[in-house]
């Protein structure tokens, strides 16, 4: 197929780090009650993805990381940690980047991939977690 004028590259290694730095992150959220919903799952991690849609703060990744960082002590019994504040930095830091880069359309159905792929990624852990949680208990 012949690539139009409009097509752009996908950054597929650029996309996949931000979905890495974000699930890493997400390793410092504990919710205050487990819901199996996909926005309880995502926790601020999926407020941050809406709000640089958005464009709130710009460019500046210190106000997201503020604003998430904030949040995140709200609604989580686990303190953010400072490997979890580098790893969301990266990930905000990264989307930026591919703002600055793309269109508007293909960065949203970049955020899109994101969202998704870090969802995906907490689904299956969570799923793991439980399948081993069985295995122990039969063992007992």
């Amino acid at each position: 197929m012949e690539k139009m004028a409009t097509d752009e590259v996908w950054p597929t290694d650029e996309v996949e780090a931000a979905k890495e730095s974000l699930y890493k992150y997400l390793a410092d959220y504990v919710p205050e009650r487990w819901v199996y919903t996909k926005h309880a799952i995502m926790g601020p991690a999926g407020k941050l993805l809406g709000i640089i849609a958005a464009s709130k703060f710009g460019e500046n990744v210190d106000s997201y990381v503020g604003y998430i960082a904030n949040i995140h002590d709200q609604q989580s019994k686990k303190h953010l940690t400072l490997e979890g504040m580098n790893n969301l930095k990266e990930a905000v830091s990264r989307l930026i980047q591919l703002r600055k880069r793309s269109s508007e359309r293909a960065f949203l159905k970049m955020l899109n991939s994101v969202d998704y792929g870090v969802y995906y990624m907490k689904i299956k852990e969570i799923g793991e977690k439980s399948e081993a949680k069985k295995a122990g208990g039969e063992n007992q």
